[in-house]
């Protein structure tokens, strides 16, 4: 890691447990969701939505972000920053 590197950080929220999320469903509605565990080095996070539901979401080697574990058509995950 480069100094530059060290000095910025991360471009973007890193996941761990208890990170504040919004779920991204298709049509454009928003739901606010918790990440309840991060697994495979934080490639594949499990979170809570508001209404109580479980969801998992895997991050996608082609665009970066975190996609629906269960459907390619499914919502997408934004992490949220502190």
């Amino acid at each position: 890691m480069t100094s530059i590197e060290k000095m910025l950080g991360p471009s973007r929220p890193l996941p761990r447990v208890g990170a504040k999320a919004r779920i991204a469903h298709f049509g454009g509605d928003f739901e606010r969701a918790t990440v309840l565990a991060v697994h495979e080095e934080g490639r594949r996070l499990e979170v809570r939505c508001e209404g109580g539901e479980v969801l998992e979401f895997v991050l996608s080697p082609a665009t970066a972000r975190f996609v629906s574990a269960a459907s390619v058509h499914g919502p997408r995950l934004e992490l949220l920053g502190e």
